[in-house]
């Protein structure tokens, strides 16, 4: 195989616990990547304009998917958003205020994030770094004036997978569907939308395969990029069912896994 298309996960992957990685090291890696026309995908449930503030000096020689798949830039360019029903989501949100009351739902949109009012400020100070131009309503029924990615749900951890079968179960049309990432997020987003249909329509505008990816992740919402990967790595880090999807195993976010599986591909090959 000749390695075209690196992809990574952000969090828990990329990023280290207090979301930093090593950017002197990333850089000179970013360089010889280029050297050997090889791409650098960032793949998030996060939003562009969140990930794009994490590569301050290099982002437009980068690519992100982000929202789960929903949204995709190409160095600054956009060539890719698909936005759910308001109806849809309005549903889904009746529903989750109803059954879920403890749950935390923020929404994404095109012009900004939205997030209600009156939450504890422990809660609000844990997602404000998430949700970039942010604003809080006092209802999101009916929902605000944009266009939406998708919806997240923050609960707690051991109830995650007791909710997304709540929801599966009620949205027997399968229209929105829910995918985890880890530590009690729920990101609600498009039937067959996911990074993994991202990642894939990329490959096929650039004119790769499967062959030609190595792809990095550590939870629910990246099976279907690894499954992708010829190279797929779950992080040390990464629970058992991620790592069963995954053909190897990288060092933990917190050793720079991501950074030193790619250096040893490359003085290898």
């Amino acid at each position: 195989m000749t390695l075209k298309v690196i992809a990574t996960d952000m969090d828990g992957t990329f990023l280290k616990g207090d979301r930093s990685y090593d950017k002197e090291r990333f850089t000179k890696l970013l360089e010889r990547l280029a050297e050997r026309d090889i791409r650098f995908v960032v793949a998030s449930g996060n939003q562009y304009r969140q990930l794009r503030g994490f590569f301050p000096e290099c982002h437009q020689k980068l690519t992100f998917i982000g929202e789960n798949g929903a949204n995709i830039i190409h160095r600054d360019i956009p060539l890719f958003e698909m936005f759910q029903s308001k109806e849809d989501l309005e549903d889904i949100i009746a529903f989750i205020e109803k059954e879920f009351p403890h749950a935390i739902i923020s929404l994404s949109g095109q012009k900004k994030s939205y997030l209600k009012k009156n939450l504890p400020k422990d809660v609000f100070d844990a997602l404000k770094p998430y949700l970039i131009n942010l604003e809080q309503v006092a209802s999101f029924l009916p929902l605000p004036n944009d266009s939406f990615f998708k919806m997240t749900l923050d609960v707690p951890e051991e109830e995650t997978w007791e909710i997304m079968a709540a929801l599966e179960k009620r949205d027997t049309g399968k229209r929105i569907v829910g995918t985890t990432s880890g530590f009690g997020c729920i990101d609600l987003i498009s039937k067959g939308i996911h990074k993994g249909w991202a990642l894939s329509k990329l490959l096929d505008e650039w004119g790769y395969t499967s062959d030609n990816l190595m792809v990095f992740g550590d939870g629910g919402n990246d099976l279907e990029m690894l499954s992708l990967g010829n190279y797929s790595y779950a992080m040390a880090n990464a629970p058992q069912y991620v790592k069963e999807a995954a053909r190897f195993e990288a060092k933990s976010n917190e050793e720079d896994g991501v950074l030193e599986a790619i250096e040893a591909y490359l003085d290898g090959h």
